[in-house]
């Protein structure tokens, strides 16, 4: 049997979570202005959990519509701009004299001098997408100044403008709601609330034992909230072998103008009157941001919608928002009186207490301890066969990963499918996957080949990949079904409003769609008359859009125009489209 193994670096993980350290800025003191002229009611704050990241800015209301007048926080200059169908959409940034950046996204459109500075960098890469730095000279802003128009653009499901504060040097995110400026700008006398507790056998290490917890829903009994009726809880059940105690929090917040559920600023742990845990976001760094993944109950965040912040961390844990990281408790010190007590950015606070019954009965056999069945996610993890191969650096994933591992040979694809573990397991980073070319598909062009990955719904996306020595290799951000796949098909070009001989004297836009049936549309371009023009991708309605505009407009002649619209997907396939249009 002969193996092929992967060459790589290993990162070094840090033994335990990182110190907090707190920011040295005056959040006092520095006054800004509001990015809106209209009242500030917020949609989402800093810190709120979302789907694998902490919410980086707060997300501002802008009554439903789009066109709301965006203005520059304070003096500064543009320093990056950034134009994409996808995540912030229409983004800019301005660095500001203080040594701090304001950041506006999900933007419709820029002021005509700003939209010159973006259009320019689009014609020279002739493409629509832009994420540019600018050099400090060009392009100066002063505190007040319209600077653009809020929108929905990228990866924003409904009008907002999604508004950050970060330290220049370090682009950390700063929580906008430290600063007195905005607390007095934006309202809230309302509480945090604490919908319940999750108790948990965990290792040493900090992960969580699996079928070794219960939840407990906190309930109104007249004024007071309570947990499991104000009686000592039983954690004899928990109690496993090479085990401790965690403790985590189902806690949200909101905010006075809004009935939108939003995050927490500052939570603390005590048990009989000693302070177990702390913490505190007032600042994420981008870096680490995806490991929200480790810091929630990530099982419980997907299956039931409910924001549990775990009272403990696991040793590839590396976020920066822990003051105090004691809340591992060994059972036979984990009975008596518990509370924790969670606060909002404006000091608003909540408190609940319980009380845990001591422990009593011998632990149970643990799981974890079964020779070969789990993944650790502190370790290098590799699984080698003859035709189908992965390799996971240290830190990939977060918590014990029960192993899952067939071949299915009945398969519609290129090669079996071969399922690694489950898709809907959350991945940190991307890690390394072989699949072998079987004898029969050696003619097929080697270049053209690539991985796919089947969701937990059926569908095929297309990973990439390269052929080496018999094999291709791609990196993956999932687990799930992988499978070889081919893609030798171009992507199709349909125009929606526009044929050949089309009168477009009355027309403000040339929409049309490109499909790719597998390894996705990579690059778009339009020309008028063999001059580039900027086409926009519109990814909720998922067509393509060519504005004849100011920047068009001078390119079309009286009579017959040529336009030529060429599309290139991620295996280098090819597609044009061409026709005359008068105008």
């Amino acid at each position: 049997m002969k193996y092929i193994f992967f060459i790589l670096s290993f990162t070094v993980l840090a033994a335990t979570s990182q110190n907090y350290v707190p920011k040295t800025i005056d959040f006092e003191s520095i006054e800004f202005s509001a990015p809106m002229e209209i009242p500030l009611i917020l949609a989402g704050n800093f810190g709120e959990m979302r789907g694998n990241h902490f919410h980086t800015g707060l997300d501002i209301k802008t009554k439903g519509v789009i066109g709301q007048k965006i203005i520059a926080i304070e003096d500064g200059y543009i320093s990056r701009v950034r134009v994409s169908p996808w995540g912030y959409g229409n983004a800019l940034y301005i660095d500001h004299p203080n040594g701090l950046t304001s950041l506006y996204a999900h933007l419709s459109k820029f002021p005509p001098a700003i939209d010159s500075l973006i259009y320019a960098q689009q014609a020279l890469t002739e493409s629509y997408i832009v994420d540019e730095i600018v050099l400090q000279d060009s392009f100066f802003v002063k505190k007040g100044q319209l600077i653009a128009y809020s929108g929905n653009s990228g990866s924003s499901y409904a009008p907002h403008l999604h508004f950050e504060i970060r330290e220049t040097v370090t682009e950390h995110a700063l929580n906008p709601l430290l600063f007195k400026t905005f607390q007095t700008k934006i309202k809230d006398t309302t509480p945090p609330k604490v919908s319940g507790i999750k108790l948990y056998a965990i290792t040493e290490k900090g992960f969580m034992i699996p079928g070794k917890s219960k939840y407990y829903t906190c309930r109104l009994v007249g004024k007071k909230w309570v947990i499991n009726d104000n009686k000592p809880i039983d954690i004899n059940n928990l109690i496993t072998e090479n085990s401790m105690l965690g403790i985590g929090f189902h806690t949200t917040d909101k905010l006075d103008a809004a009935g939108n559920v939003c995050g927490v600023h500052h939570t603390v742990l005590t048990h009989n009157g000693a302070k177990k845990h702390e913490q505190q976001i007032d600042y994420i760094n981008f870096d680490h941001n995806r490991f929200l993944n480790s810091h929630q109950d990530y099982y419980e965040f997907k299956q039931n919608k409910k924001n549990i912040h775990k009272n403990f961390t696991t040793v590839i844990n590396p976020l920066t928002i822990y003051p105090l990281n004691d809340g591992k408790i060994a059972w036979e010190d984990c009975g008596g009186t518990y509370e924790f007590d969670v606060y909002d950015a404006h000091g608003n606070a909540h408190a609940i207490s319980f009380t845990l019954a001591s422990a009593e009965k011998k632990p149970s056999a643990n799981p974890l301890n079964k020779e070969g069945a789990y993944l650790f996610p502190d370790e290098v993890n590799t699984h080698i066969t003859d035709d189908f191969q992965v390799l996971i650096e240290p830190g990939c994933f977060y918590e014990p990963l029960q192993k899952v591992i067939s071949v299915d040979s009945n398969s519609k694809y290129l090669s079996p499918i071969y399922q690694f573990s489950e898709y809907t397991i959350p991945v940190q980073s991307k890690y390394d996957v072989r699949i072998k070319v079987p004898e029969v598909h050696k003619d097929l062009p080697a270049y053209k080949l690539g991985v796919g990955l089947i969701s937990d719904r059926g569908y095929l996306s297309f990973l990439g990949g390269n052929f080496v020595d018999g094999w291709v290799e791609a990196r993956a951000r999932n687990f799930g079904r992988f499978v070889l796949v081919v893609d030798t098909i171009a992507p199709k070009i349909t125009p929606l409003d526009f044929n050949e001989g089309k009168t477009i004297t009355k027309y403000n836009t040339l929409e049309l769609e490109i499909h790719d049936n597998l390894a996705g549309v990579m690059e778009y371009k339009a020309y008028l008359n063999d001059q580039w023009v900027l086409m926009k991708y519109n990814r909720k309605k998922r067509r393509y859009i060519i504005p004849l505009d100011a920047h068009s407009r001078p390119l079309l002649v009286k009579g017959t125009n040529v336009v030529r619209i060429t599309a290139k997907d991620g295996k280098g396939n090819k597609a044009q489209y061409q026709c005359n249009l008068t105008y």
